[in-house]
């Protein structure tokens, strides 16, 4: 692995959609070699809810993208399932397909697993559904990072029960959960105080506003942050207009991926590099914090420190 930034949420980028019926091993190949030019040396390809059988069939094609091209088995350090085993709520389910969210599922988990020949090392959960806590054992004893987000717990204690049977991270936290939640008690001072947690975040200036970012940086010890990018296949693209999960998105000039009838976001477009510099100018970070939160934290999350 080259040096450069450490990506462990990308669901496409350059044209390339990991979650794409149509993926092949080229385009495999094109979009690290892509990454690598645009300063992503290492990187997980992130796979939501979708069909069981789609999931399974783009793991085997990048798995084997893997064998065949030396700079996919360098930059693709493992797999990042974000689905299916979350919530499938309005606001908390995000841009997953509802219909294909499952409940937790160790023999579904293990056919991913079985496809991705022990490549998968993260799975985002949603704590609150029934018989998560015995999942989140499961998983964290087979050593894969487990990850809660896309949720709608409500109570720390949901979040304990994941916490003590062994999940490590929250998913990019201040998103993928409803606009209106508790005042006082809520996920997302939940996680800023637990000592056990690692905070990923998307700081691309459209997911978090400034303050979160600043409050993440402010109240949370260095070594507990990661910075993600979550970027959608438009990322590095041209602006203008695309199908993104079913919907005539619009991306603008400064990487703002949105759907305007809605008014909503449809997903990041920003790459690790150009989140780096905002962190540094707009936040206050410095180069050793850059480095923490893009390299050796998420290298550590994943157990490849």
């Amino acid at each position: 692995m080259s040096q450069g930034w450490i990506d462990l949420q990308i669901n496409g980028y350059g044209g390339v959609n990991f979650n794409d019926e149509g993926l092949t091993v080229e385009a495999v190949k094109e979009v690290t070699e892509r990454l690598e030019r645009d300063g992503t040396s290492g990187y997980m390809p992130t796979f939501v809810t979708l069909d069981p059988e789609m999931q399974i069939r783009s793991v085997r094609v990048v798995t084997e993208a893997r064998k065949k091209y030396a700079i996919c088995e360098k930059n693709i350090l493992g797999y990042f399932f974000e689905g299916p085993f979350i919530s499938k709520e309005p606001g908390a389910v995000g841009a997953h397909a509802p219909e294909w969210v499952q409940p937790p599922s160790k023999e579904l988990f293990d056919r991913f697993q079985d496809a991705a020949e022990g490549l998968i090392k993260m799975v985002n959960v949603a704590a609150e559904i029934p018989g998560m806590a015995d999942f989140v054992k499961y998983l964290a004893s087979s050593g894969v990072t487990v990850s809660l987000g896309h949720q709608m717990a409500k109570s720390p204690e949901d979040i304990e029960a994941c916490m003590a049977a062994g999940a490590k991270a929250f998913t990019h936290l201040g998103n993928g959960l409803p606009n209106l939640i508790g005042r006082h008690v809520n996920i997302i001072n939940t996680a800023l105080v637990d000592d056990r947690a690692t905070i990923m975040f998307i700081p691309d200036g459209h997911h978090l506003p400034d303050i979160l970012l600043k409050l993440y940086h402010r109240a949370v010890p260095i070594e507990r942050l990661v910075a993600v990018s979550d970027a959608q296949f438009v990322a590095g693209l041209p602006p203008g207009t695309y199908r993104v999960g079913g919907l005539d998105a619009v991306l603008e000039p400064d990487g703002l991926l949105w759907y305007p009838p809605r008014n909503c976001l449809v997903g990041a477009t920003t790459p690790m590099a150009k989140m780096m510099t905002l962190l540094k100018e707009r936040i206050g970070y410095t180069d050793a914090e850059l480095d923490a939160v893009g390299r050796r934290n998420p290298l550590r999350l994943i157990g490849l420190e």
